[in-house]
């Protein structure tokens, strides 16, 4: 049976009867009941009176913490791993992979949370040993985190991980479509022995349970991974109080590929970002800007890589492996967005169709690549969350960073060449809280987060956890 996590108890929910079904065939998954509001508010509280005390632990302790929450994922990985395939229609790998990233920032965070500093500042106006002014910093308060569906373990570990490290306590909803390895989650906190009250989980839709957790005047800082749209809400529902926000939000990430490009391993991680998790991921491949010159070039290898994707949410072998999109009418947007484009003078080159070879009641979407493609066209305008590489050419330099930049998602840039000076330039002019060239790698030690309406404050790395505190300025005249 799936259960809430509150106050350091396992308990059935009081809301409604919510089932999750499997992407893949449209197969129930489980039931369970989710929280009720009355149950969240005692999560709220229980969170509340728990960080007198939890704000007060030391490293070691929080430290230790933090990783028997890590060595329970560990031990229930295989399982984690199993549950998140079907919830989420993830394919073998890429649910292990979700799995171990969340295991990761548990490691990273019982580390980072040692080297939060304070520091100590001169008085301008007293003679040296007159005046001393510290600045150290404190747990923020109870952190309330929303998640979202695409990285059920990665994101919520994002979350839990610097709330429990920082010292702070916290109430985190998970997706209503992927809710339970949170809920594996809240199990695995309670063998693990925290202290009651520092972490809840609790489960249900957004509809329900929201306004409930951001509308409070307990939480002190709101965390969410979600659309831009999701972000405005929870502001707009938390301003009842004074708070803290750190959120990450929509992106449309331009791909901007150079004549000098080496256009074979363009080609081949354009296939490979766009089906891995069928191409539902934040920081994707959006809108594909090629030089005119390498504009063929770049289609024909495209053309040429994607029937080597596999279907199936199974441990395949193969270079490209995809499952299927979330849910129904997801597939049913894009397939619209797909349609208006090529009305609007696009040209479907090849897939955006429903294969025949797999399971009717599942979601799944072959990969779609078009050409002429322009600006204007909503497949450019809005965040596909799909399967699909929309191509369209360019010829001036400065005209593609305007074009690039016309947007107000500011999450994720890639760049795709050598030209030194047209990288310096891209690299200062694109307004994204991140660009990647010539597919730099990632970590969990690099800040993830986005400007513009893309977000506030990010995730991962010494930045995240330094949102999790307050600095408090102490000074005194010895």
């Amino acid at each position: 049976m799936y259960c809430q996590y509150i106050n350091g108890r396992l308990e059935e929910g009081k809301g409604p009867l919510l089932q999750v079904t499997n992407p893949a065939d449209g197969s129930l998954v489980a039931e369970y009941r989710a929280a009720s509001p009355e149950q969240v508010g005692e999560a709220l509280e229980a969170a509340q009176a728990a960080f007198a005390s939890w704000s007060k632990a030391s490293c070691d302790e929080r430290a230790a913490m933090v990783l028997r929450m890590r060595d329970g994922m560990l031990a229930r990985r295989d399982e984690l791993t199993e549950v998140l395939i079907k919830e989420s229609g993830k394919p073998y790998d890429q649910a292990f992979y979700d799995v171990n990233a969340g295991i990761q920032r548990f490691t990273f965070m019982a580390e980072e949370l040692r080297r939060i500093y304070g520091v100590t500042l001169p008085d301008y106006g007293s003679h040296t040993g007159g005046a001393y002014h510290f600045v150290e910093k404190r747990p923020v308060g109870v952190v309330v985190g929303h998640v979202a569906w695409n990285f059920p373990m990665l994101n919520i570990s994002c979350k839990i991980a610097p709330t429990i490290a920082s010292g702070c306590t916290g109430v985190v909803k998970p997706s209503r479509e992927t809710p339970l390895t949170a809920m594996i989650l809240g199990e695995i906190a309670a063998d693990a022995g925290l202290p009651a009250g520092i972490l809840n989980i609790v489960t249900g839709t957004s509809r329900d349970l929201g306004p409930c957790l951001n509308s409070s005047a307990i939480p002190r800082m709101i965390t969410l991974i979600g659309s831009t749209k999701s972000g405005l809400e929870v502001m707009q529902q938390g301003a009842t109080s004074i708070k803290k926000y750190s959120l990450e939000l929509g992106g449309n990430a331009p791909v901007i590929i150079l004549p000098d490009a080496d256009i074979e391993e363009a080609a081949d991680l354009a296939v490979a970002k766009k089906t891995t998790n069928a191409g539902q991921v934040c920081v994707c491949y959006n809108r594909f800007y090629v030089h005119e010159s390498v504009a063929d070039a770049f289609v024909e290898a495209v053309k040429k890589n994607l029937p080597d994707v596999v279907l199936t949410t199974e441990k395949k072998p193969g270079r490209y492996i995809m499952g299927p999109l979330i849910k129904r009418s997801a597939r049913e947007h894009i397939q619209e967005i797909i349609k208006e484009a090529c009305e609007q003078g696009a040209t479907l080159v090849c897939g955006g169709e429903i294969p025949e070879d797999m399971p009717a009641e599942g979601n799944w979407f072959t990969p779609a690549l078009l050409t002429g493609v322009t600006d204007d066209m909503r497949i450019s305008r809005e965040e596909l969350f799909a399967p699909v590489i929309a191509v369209q050419t360019w010829n001036d330099l400065d005209d593609v960073i305007r074009r690039s930049n016309d947007t107000d998602c500011g999450l994720t840039s890639y760049v795709f060449g050598h030209d030194s000076r047209a990288l310096a330039r891209l690299s200062e002019e694109l307004e994204s809280g991140e660009v990647y060239i010539n597919n730099a790698p990632n970590g969990v030690n690099l800040p993830h987060g986005g400007i513009k309406q893309s977000g506030l404050g990010c995730d991962n790395s010494y930045f995240s956890l330094e949102e999790y505190y307050d600095n408090k300025r102490i000074s005194l005249i010895p």
